[in-house]
């Protein structure tokens, strides 16, 4: 049995669509579970004074279970495209921990409270059906791209929407900076970041992404490349002893940070 109707209703999304060429927009799905205002806009609490993007959960979502236990007035969006990985964050059971290196999954009592799982894939493509390459004892290797090493086990079609599309719902009036976006998307992290356009260097402060080593076919998301883009649109490289993976701030929120602290952390 499933938590609320998201990983329902992400089943009956996915037959939908294979049937009908007039995809939902990603209003439409993620409304079956968050709550709108009349403006269009997703509905935030007031009290929630921060905000954090989780994008690629794996099974466990460790790094938003982290987040929340060591922040308040903390909510969390989370993006996850694989059914089996949204299926085990939203069963009712806790999640079984696969490796001690991973870290402790996500508690039942965060999601659709300040916890969000939005059942997508995010890049360059936008309200479109992607091929989704599942891969055997899946622990967060699973892509839009085709592995070169890990085994597949199923080859799938999942709903991709660009970054862009929620951002455009999000209600930057009341919430005007997301203070962290974590990317683990297995060769997309930077097609997700440039999906995102202006919202990028106008709302986000810190970003963490993955850099793709040839790990699959076609991906063009090297330390390199990240590298580069980042710096072409003012972001400058963030050293911090919290994360692994490369990271960057947004020098334009300078005075921001200096009244309100942001704490990031990804492993």
């Amino acid at each position: 049995m499933f938590l609320k109707n998201s990983w329902i209703f992400l089943i009956l999304f996915l037959i939908f669509s294979k049937t009908n060429s007039n995809m939902p927009s990603l209003k439409t799905i993620i409304q079956n579970f968050i709550n709108f205002k009349k403006d269009g806009k997703i509905d935030i609490p007031l009290d929630i004074k921060r905000i954090k993007l989780d994008i690629g959960l794996s099974y466990g979502a460790n790094n938003s279970q982290y987040w929340l236990t060591h922040e308040e007035n903390l909510m969390v969006f989370g993006f996850e495209p694989n059914p089996e990985c949204i299926g085990s964050i939203l069963q009712d059971s806790e999640i079984k921990l696969r490796h001690e290196s991973h870290g402790t999954p996500l508690e039942k009592k965060f999601v659709n409270k300040n916890f969000f799982l939005i059942p997508c894939a995010l890049g360059l493509q936008s309200n479109s059906m992607m091929k989704f390459y599942v891969t055997k004892n899946d622990c967060g290797c699973s892509s839009i791209y085709p592995p070169v090493y890990f085994p597949v086990e199923d080859i799938i079609e999942v709903p991709m929407f660009s970054l862009s599309d929620f951002f455009d719902l999000f209600p930057f009036d009341t919430h005007p900076v997301i203070e962290y976006i974590k990317i683990d998307a297995q060769g997309s992290d930077l097609d997700i970041v440039k999906s995102a356009g202006n919202y990028l260097t106008e709302r986000i402060i810190y970003i963490t992404l993955e850099a793709e080593i040839g790990q699959y076919q076609n991906a063009v998301s090297s330390a390199r490349d990240i590298h580069n883009y980042m710096k072409s649109i003012g972001f400058v490289e963030y050293r911090s002893s919290f994360t692994d993976d490369p990271t960057y701030f947004n020098p334009r929120f300078s005075g921001y940070i200096k009244n309100n602290p942001v704490k990031i952390f990804q492993r």
